[in-house]
């Protein structure tokens, strides 16, 4: 089977591990410059673009990985139309949604901050797709110019924007100065003139193709942060910035992995499938995931509360039963990894959604504690069983796929 060179997987990991790392960076500096009350003003306005990034996802980018046809020319400036139009729709959206947020939240950003982050759908619709298609040939120097590119200079925006605004406001300028460097270092790295067409045969296989992933994204949404959310109405804007902080860095190992398989084992597992060897290879990075989750476990459980305290201040310091729970909700959530490129690799886009339902599941429990006065500890707990349910589920979705294959290895 055909891998990726070691300077390819080194790109693969590194560029995610810079973007997490980034992000964590820039959460660090707002909490010094700006406090926990105003940091969680903040979180919730990434939360709302983030929901409506998430409840749209197409998988355009998966989709020029997976497709056979991924590399012509057409079918890329086909998919360059679809993200086009999803950034103006996402757009728009926001726009609609921003006198709502501000009413929902009260004491929170108001209408027109939310609505200036119209511009980051705008500017993210714009990407040239060229830097994927590489992807396909394990080619990975263009997304890390494009994407680490648009991390360095996202930082360094964080300190102009907070001498400025002072306040929560500053997070919409730094959202806006990366998601507008990535769509210009994106045409500075392509090989091709960047072309858009739209074709509604084109259209309806991109909505086939990502209509279950949009499922998945809004249930993903659900999973990330409606707990948040719920944090957020049950208690007050620093109980926010703890559980979200605590969150957040439970959760930054496992989007790096999911970050870097998306990039080496979709590629991969497309050649494996077409081989007949997908099971093999889903074992192995099977074994690999679960070695990493419970090593996360362990290490995140002794050092979460610790590190916060160092670099946040002690305000913000989780107590040891909540860096547990988040951490074993996490550490599912990195087992689950390799099962969702499964999925994408062969076509069964239905199955990531079918599992998240269950992780959806547990936001009722969730909410419940909340509105009973129990601790964060209760919610991290409702969390921790619906990503171990979620797990399993997929698990069990997988296994004809793999099991065909085994019997077929049996059989010769």
């Amino acid at each position: 089977m055909v891998q990726p060179a070691a300077s390819g997987r080194v790109l693969a990991w590194g560029v995610p591990l810079l973007a997490e790392a980034a992000a964590l960076g820039r959460s660090v500096a707002l909490a010094w410059a700006i406090g926990p009350e105003e940091l969680g003003r903040a979180m919730m306005l990434v939360l709302v673009a983030r929901m409506v990034e998430m409840a749209s996802d197409l998988g355009i980018e998966r989709l020029i990985v997976q497709a056979p046809d991924g590399d012509s020319a057409r079918f890329q400036a086909e998919l360059h139309g679809a993200a086009v139009l999803r950034g103006g729709t996402l757009a728009l959206i926001l726009l609609i949604l921003a006198p709502v947020s501000a009413t929902v939240f009260q004491d929170g950003p108001v209408t027109a901050t939310y609505a200036a982050l119209a511009l980051v759908s705008l500017l993210r619709g714009a990407v040239h797709l060229d830097m994927r298609r590489a992807e396909r040939r394990f080619s990975y120097m263009p997304m890390a110019i494009a994407e680490g590119g648009a991390t360095l200079v996202m930082l360094l925006v964080v300190g102009p924007a907070v001498w400025v605004f002072g306040d929560h406001r500053a997070i919409v300028i730094v959202l806006v100065a990366h998601a507008a460097t990535l769509a210009a270092l994106s045409h500075t790295q392509s090989q091709r003139p960047y072309q858009l067409r739209i074709s509604r045969c084109a259209l309806d296989r991109i909505a086939r193709f990502g209509a279950p992933l949009i499922a998945n994204g809004a249930l993903l949404f659900l999973t990330f942060y409606a707990d948040r959310m719920i944090v957020a109405s049950a208690f007050d804007w620093t109980a926010l910035a703890i559980y979200g902080t605590c969150l957040q860095l439970a959760l930054l190992p496992s989007q790096i992995i999911g970050r870097a398989a998306g990039s080496l084992l979709l590629p991969r597992f497309r050649l494996a499938v077409a081989d007949g060897a997908i099971g093999s290879a889903t074992r192995a990075a099977m074994g690999a995931h679960l070695i990493l989750a419970g090593i996360f476990l362990v290490g995140f459980t002794m050092l979460a509360g610790p590190a916060i305290e160092f670099a946040y201040g002690a305000a913000l310091r989780p107590d040891l039963a909540l860096a547990l729970l988040l951490a074993a909700a996490a550490g599912f959530r990195i087992l689950r990894t390799p099962l969702s490129q499964l999925a994408i690799a062969s076509g069964r886009t239905k199955d990531p959604a079918r599992a998240n339902v269950l992780r959806v599941a547990a936001l009722v429990p969730a909410a419940l504690a909340a509105m009973s006065g129990l601790p964060l500890t209760a919610l991290a707990a409702a969390a921790a069983l619906g990503e171990a349910a979620a797990t399993m589920r997929a698990v069990f979705l997988a296994w004809p796929l793999l099991a065909e294959e085994q019997f077929k290895e049996v059989m010769a």
